[in-house]
């Protein structure tokens, strides 16, 4: 019979600088020879739970069913707060209970979640409280890996830690959001859903933006459909209204962060 596949996961806000991410594929390779490590990000801004719950819900889904995704961005490390196991939509995830699940569980209600308590499979000595990471999550997700259940780790929580996002809100004929994530390229995410958008205006054509005190251009299919330099608004990949400058940064345009307030209307 074929073993089950090993695949996992690392979303970290560790980067590469230093070995904190090499000793956690380490301690994981050691106790499951054969599991297949792909990393989702390290670069996730220190101590931001939202932008990694993000990020996660932007990779996550589109790995094959039974992957296994470990979370380690852990502002609460060592103190009491849990760290929860579990399964949405056939996946399987190991995460400090912070709220970084909180996109996943919008997509649909966990098939199996549970805090993790039993000891046996928890390191047999005393473990440090700065590096959870290495220390309980990697030898977690090696057990897992080799085919312990998610329910003999512990019993079900009654309640996790989920964001509470302001929604966006309808002010006359505007729709006004805030961003909510600044990637890489200084595209702005906010919290506007798209369905917000196509069920407020029929004709999107007509849809543009200000990003706090400044205009932010009009809605377009893709960053290419203006000019170089040029504001622009998109649908993006994860469904939300995003803020754009073809082949630039809107984050640098508009001066703007997480939270800073946008506003669509009708031209």
């Amino acid at each position: 019979m074929a073993k089950q596949q090993a695949l996992v996961t690392l979303l970290t806000d560790f980067g590469l600088q230093d070995g904190y991410v090499a000793a956690m594929k380490g301690v994981i390779l050691t106790a499951c020879p054969r599991a297949q490590i792909e990393d989702i990000s390290h670069d996730i801004p220190a101590h931001d739970v939202l932008a990694a719950a993000l990020v996660l819900e932007g990779a996550a889904p589109y790995f094959p069913p039974d992957t296994l995704h470990v979370v380690v961005v852990d502002p609460g490390v060592g103190t009491e707060r849990r760290i929860l196991a579990g399964r949405f939509a056939g996946q399987a995830y190991l995460w400090p209970d912070n709220g970084v699940i909180s996109m996943i569980a919008e997509r649909g209600p966990a098939e199996e979640l549970v805090a993790v308590r039993n000891t046996d499979y928890l390191p047999h000595r005393t473990v440090p409280s700065t590096f959870h990471g290495r220390d309980i999550f990697a030898p977690l997700a090696a057990h897992i890996l080799n085919g312990v259940s998610i329910s003999r780790l512990g019993p079900q929580p009654d309640t996790y830690k989920l964001f509470d996002l302001p929604p966006c809100r309808q002010e006359e004929q505007d729709i006004i959001g805030q961003v909510i994530y600044i990637d890489r390229f200084g595209n702005l995410v906010t919290n506007i859903p798209v369905l917000a958008v196509t069920q407020h205006w029929g004709d999107l054509d007509s849809v543009a933006a200000q990003c706090g005190d400044k205009e932010a251009g009009t809605l377009h299919g893709a960053y290419g459909f203006v000019e170089p330099g040029q504001p622009l608004v998109v649908f993006n990949s994860s469904g939300r209204v995003e803020l754009a400058v073809n082949r630039g940064r809107a984050s640098d345009m508009y001066q703007a962060a997480v939270g800073t307030e946008v506003r669509l209307r009708g031209k």
